[in-house]
């Protein structure tokens, strides 16, 4: 019996540029994540001044791409609604800044010749990857990278430092790992922790049901933090959310 690979779909999203320094070409999706921004992502738009840093990161899920805003100044727009997180449909328009991309979803076979987005290209020179690429394949390539750790104090008044060779981590009620599962006030799965290959840190709610705070503000989409903020989850405070040492 034939089993279906899901590392090759028969058909990848395309984004084509309506307007701006990219207008008329195309770019295949990672099968991942693909981030998009003015200065900082797997497709830079350094033309659009209106464009966040990071702006908005389309990842695929199953066999269907989704876009998420990464709490970009001017928003993130599907058919003219803005959205926090949305699902693609083949030929949805995306407005970023003053950019205009329509997505599609193209046949493999025809797509041999359309680049994919792999790459920080700034004025035509080739960057470090994208921030996306650590994500997903840091542990892969290096599986004694310590990417990151992180100080909490639970809402017992217990107080650990937690270490993780992980690029990316669930923090909720489900977690197997800290103290989160006595706290009631917290979602299964309630915040992502994520670290890039420049070493900044992004915290995303999970769709909890009280949220996440960053310094007491609630927090809508991906956001990026420092070592001098912090978050806060049900009754758990976390401090310190810092890029670790590498193992020897």
């Amino acid at each position: 019996m034939n089993k279906k690979n899901l590392f090759t779909p028969q058909k990848r999203g395309v984004l084509k540029f309506v307007n701006g320094a990219r207008q008329g070409s195309l770019v295949k999706l990672r099968r991942d994540a693909t981030i998009l921004g003015r200065d900082k992502g797997n497709i830079v738009m350094s033309d659009d001044t209106e464009t966040s840093s990071t702006h908005c990161q389309i990842q695929l899920i199953g066999e269907e791409y989704h876009i998420f805003d990464m709490n970009s100044t001017n928003g993130t727009f599907v058919n003219n609604e803005r959205v926090l997180k949305a699902k693609l449909s083949d030929g949805d328009a995306i407005e970023i800044g003053k950019t205009k991309i329509i997505f599609s979803m193209e046949s493999e076979a025809n797509l041999r010749n359309v680049v994919t987005a792999y790459q920080t290209v700034v004025n035509n020179q080739q960057k470090r990857p994208g921030v996306s690429d650590t994500f997903l394949h840091a542990e892969a390539k290096n599986k004694n990278v310590l990417c990151f750790s992180l100080d909490v104090l639970y809402n017992d008044g217990v107080k650990e430092m937690l270490r993780f060779y992980k690029p990316m981590i669930n923090i909720g009620r489900a977690s197997p790992f800290g103290r989160f599962d006595q706290d009631s006030e917290l979602s299964r799965k309630h915040l992502l922790i994520k670290i890039n290959d420049f070493g900044e840190i992004f915290v995303e709610d999970l769709n909890s049901t009280n949220g996440v705070f960053v310094n007491n503000q609630k927090i809508q989409g991906m956001v990026k933090i420092s070592a001098a903020d912090f978050v806060r989850i049900g009754s758990n405070t976390i401090f310190r959310i810092i890029p670790a040492q590498i193992a020897k």
